[in-house]
């Protein structure tokens, strides 16, 4: 039987009381990390096995293990950064339109939901409107309010975006060795357990890349910028806009419980209190920047965008 995560068990025991009478499309939305994807592999496989209750020995139970199920379809984006298409759609609303192999559901899973373009957006609504008996379509998003409202008004919503704190602190002490980290990397994960846990293996770069950043103004910065590119680009970018942004909440309220960096408070305090507030937030509005650019395209190279925010961070320095 599948293992729930424990900051699911109420929205898994809520949807479970009405598995014989689901909407025909499912939302999962909340922040990325919150195990939405295993949420609905789980339900996928709990409904589509003979017991439902994803037993493991059954045939239904054989074929999902072996990713052959032939009453469960993904959708997802070709590659990393790139659209879900309206051919994938097409293709998915065709699969609708079969008779289920195995007499229960046919189940569908858009991860991520936002990921796809505006014709393949309509090509969905259009089967919410009317959708195919004995269909769940199930959309993970981690970002709901990129999708239209149409799409969103027809689909019953499963909120993973305000989990119990005590049961994620909890899973993630048990997951780490340097169990002390825990409410730092929650914090830093905008709650979300798997996320943390991820970030964990990643602390040491992150510490790194820290260090890195407060002795800028006496290395080139050029340099630096090739460092940073060796680095996972897009956990670099949002390292810089995370302190960029701690730097500001200090700078604008003089209060450090405000701060996500907890482990890096005093280097943080000592930018905040020489920098002015129209400085930082132009540094911060050039990484939001370079950060868009990075995820939104996959033929962009970062080694000039970092070059552009080394520079622009060593300006900021000399201004202390």
């Amino acid at each position: 039987m599948n293992k729930i995560l424990p900051w699911h068990e109420s929205l898994w025991q809520q949807t479970l009381s009405r598995k014989n009478n689901l909407p025909h499309a499912l939302l999962l939305s909340g922040p990325q990390g919150m195990g939405k994807g295993l949420f609905a592999q789980n339900l996928a496989e709990t409904l589509l096995c003979d017991q439902q209750q994803a037993c493991g020995t059954c045939k239904p139970c054989h074929l999902l293990n072996a990713k052959t199920h032939p009453d469960l379809l993904s959708v997802q984006p070709a590659d990393t950064g790139k659209q879900i298409t309206v051919d994938q759609i097409r293709s998915m609303i065709k699969f609708c339109a079969l008779t289920a192999k195995y007499g229960r559901y046919q189940i569908i899973i858009i991860n991520p939901a936002e990921a796809m373009n505006r014709n393949a957006a309509n090509s969905l609504l259009k089967l919410l409107e009317e959708p195919s008996a004995a269909t769940l379509i199930m959309l993970i998003s981690h970002k709901p309010m990129v999708l239209t409202a149409t799409i969103r008004s027809r689909c019953q919503k499963l909120d993973f975006s305000r989990p119990d704190k005590s049961l994620t602190h909890n899973w993630l002490v048990e997951q780490l060795s340097n169990q002390k980290q825990a409410a730092l990397l929650l914090n830093l994960s905008a709650q979300a357990p798997l996320a943390a846990l991820d970030l964990a293996e990643s602390m040491s770069k992150r510490q790194e890349l820290f260090d890195s950043l407060m002795t800028l103004s006496t290395n080139d910065p050029v340099r630096v910028a090739e460092s940073w590119a060796k680095m996972e680009v897009v956990s670099v970018l949002k390292w810089l806009l995370s302190w960029t942004a701690d730097i500001i909440r200090y700078s604008a309220t003089g209060q450090t419980q405000y701060l996500v960096n907890q482990d890096q408070l005093q280097s943080l305090q000592n930018f905040a209190k020489y920098l002015n507030l129209q400085h930082l937030f132009k540094l911060l509005d050039l990484q939001q920047e370079a950060y868009q650019l990075l995820t939104s395209s996959a033929n962009i190279k970062p080694q000039g965008l970092l070059e552009t925010i080394a520079i622009a961070w060593v300006e900021l320095k000399r201004k202390l």
